[in-house]
């Protein structure tokens, strides 16, 4: 009942008659919540008969005489009803929730935060469902099911920042009441990692009051999210090929006036992922540029393509020489995904996500993977679940079974950046 619910919203603004209420939905809300008055009309009808709104007739200013509309008590505790009820899916390709939000913050500061809360946790819910179902594709090693779960997962990861940024905005109002308490809001973006989406996991497991969001976006960026405070932490493995050095220089470069602790996540091994069993016979670097063998590489940015490139300079070959060196994938899985569809031959990743996939796998070496949090958040009270789990010997031990993970100093501090 979308259309009813949205006119209802309307009504809470005062009487209105049909052409007006329809003007107001199409020019606040957009092309998607535009109704011809067929529409309207049957809308309004069932209102009626459920005691909703009431009609009245008033003369028209220059022409007929207009049909008004008034909520009732009735209608007024049903819309209530429906502001309060977090929204799982659009209906008719009309999404209700930014009406909700724009409605609710008309009201009682209390009733939009309910509201933002509540659409959260069952998207935090809708995200857990979603994972299981790509690590699903992943053992069945099906690249289709798997695209399809991504999908559905980046939906949800964009609902979850939209929701973000209303969670920022409703304090800021001026007659909101200021919160005291701390947020319970992490935000991780940067490189993607199997290891730190488990360890995120098990700490809303142990804390639902924790909204834990990742977005694979790659080393470099995951330094400007933090730079620009859009998220709380950055997950990064970034090699100075001058100095040997991981991340640091990156950091001092990236934020210089912030103070930021690099904690240690792991050694994670890198390499080339390739087809099960091997069929283009790819065992060292120099076979990319053989004919016939295709690759797929990561976006600009990634620690992982940047290895690479430093790899392929080492070794003395022209990285543009390899076909399908200008091809993109946004995470390890994606990667893995193209090679296992057959649309590559090679990509770079690490040997967890080959082994995941069923993919043979050339290592590289190991890298160092640091966690980037200003030192703020980690001092913060929001922190400390993912420190606990990241200390809990049973999480280290389950972390010790992933394939191609030295997880022996995870937790510590390698650097205190002022």
């Amino acid at each position: 009942m979308a259309i009813a619910h949205a006119v209802l919203g309307v009504l809470t603004r005062g009487d209105w008659y049909g052409y007006e209420i329809r003007r107001q939905l199409e020019d606040e809300f957009g092309a998607d919540w535009r109704l011809d008055f067929g529409q309207l009309y049957r809308a309004l009808g069932g209102m009626q008969r459920n005691g909703w709104i009431t009609r009245r007739v008033e003369p028209g200013r220059q022409g007929p005489a207009r049909r008004v509309y008034a909520l009732t008590s009735r209608g007024r505790a049903e819309f209530r009803r429906w502001l309060r009820q977090p929204v799982e899916r659009a209906v008719h390709g009309r999404d209700e929730l930014p009406l909700k939000v724009r409605f609710a913050m008309a009201g009682p500061p209390a009733c939009a935060g309910a509201l933002v809360a509540a659409q959260h946790r069952l998207l935090d819910a809708q995200r857990r469902t979603q994972k299981e179902r790509s690590e699903t594709a992943q053992r069945k090693r099906d690249p289709g099911a798997w695209l399809l779960a991504e999908a559905h997962r980046r939906q949800t990861d964009a609902a979850i920042a939209w929701l973000q940024s209303c969670a920022a905005v409703l304090p800021a109002r001026p007659r909101c009441a200021r919160d005291t308490s701390e947020p319970t809001t992490l935000v991780a973006v940067g490189s993607d990692d199997p290891l730190l989406e488990m360890i995120g996991r098990l700490a809303v497991t142990r804390h639902p009051e924790l909204h834990f969001s990742t977005e694979a976006a790659g080393s470099l960026a995951g330094l400007v999210a933090l730079r620009d405070q859009r998220a709380d932490l950055a997950g990064i493995h970034l090699l100075d090929v001058d100095s040997g050095e991981y991340n640091v220089p990156f950091v001092k470069h990236l934020l210089p006036e912030e103070p930021i602790i690099l904690l240690h996540l792991a050694q994670r091994e890198q390499g080339l992922m390739v087809a099960a069993g091997n069929p283009k016979e790819i065992h060292h670097l120099r076979d990319l540029v053989r004919p016939g063998v295709r690759m797929i590489n990561r976006q600009r940015g990634a620690g992982t393509r940047l290895l690479l490139h430093h790899r392929l300079r080492q070794a003395r070959i022209d990285p543009h020489a390899i076909a399908g060196y200008a091809a993109e994938a946004p995470t390890h899985g994606a990667v893995a995904a193209a090679i296992a569809a057959s649309a590559a031959d090679a990509g770079p990743g690490i040997r967890a996500v080959a082994q995941a996939w069923g993919l043979e796998f050339i290592p590289l070496g190991y890298e160092r993977y640091d966690l980037a949090i200003p030192r703020a958040v980690y001092e913060s009270k929001r922190l400390r679940p993912l420190l606990e789990v990241m200390h809990q010997k049973a999480v280290r031990r389950t972390a010790e079974t992933m394939t191609g993970y030295d997880v022996s100093r995870m937790s510590d501090i390698v650097a205190d950046l002022h």
